[in-house]
């Protein structure tokens, strides 16, 4: 009798601890607040830079503040870089390599609210050649507050 009482008592033990265990576990992640986990960045918005001759074209011009990615293409008749800064400011947030006439390129920034410039940069021998090139008109960028968290969009990375 005494075997199966002592085996009885282990059996109410391991179920017990078991029963805890389980509890402990099921308790993990659950208290009740937010997630702490942060909402995905906004979707990123294509904008296309057109460069001519005469000036550069942003399309649209104007957006919520997020991840954006320019899609450049060079229509003048030379190489031309351009530079992407905030207006008043002489430090580029991003800029490119020469751009061959004909030629395109793609340029990530992650833009705050606020006005920007989409300029070409003089690339010329010399200061001399800079003053006498013809100055390609910059685009201007007006972004506005933040777009909403891509969390919701199907199939994004």
């Amino acid at each position: 009798m005494e075997r199966t009482t002592g085996g009885y008592a282990m059996r109410i033990r391991t179920i017990g601890i078991l029963a805890t265990g389980a509890m402990a576990v099921a308790a993990c992640g659950s208290a009740g607040s937010q997630s702490p986990s942060r909402p995905r960045a906004p979707t990123p918005v294509n904008l296309t830079v057109y460069v001519n001759d005469s000036r550069v074209l942003v399309s649209p011009s104007s957006l919520g503040a997020g991840p954006v990615l320019f899609i450049v293409t060079n229509q003048a008749s030379a190489s031309e870089s351009l530079a992407i800064s905030a207006s008043g400011s002489s430090t580029p947030l991003a800029s490119t390599a020469p751009i061959n006439p004909q030629g395109t390129t793609q340029v990530q920034v992650d833009v705050a609210p606020g006005e920007y410039t989409i300029a070409t940069v003089p690339h010329a021998a010399t200061e001399a050649d800079v003053s006498r090139l013809a100055p390609i008109q910059p685009a201007r960028l007006h972004i506005g507050r933040e777009r909403p968290s891509g969390d919701n969009n199907l199939l994004q990375p």
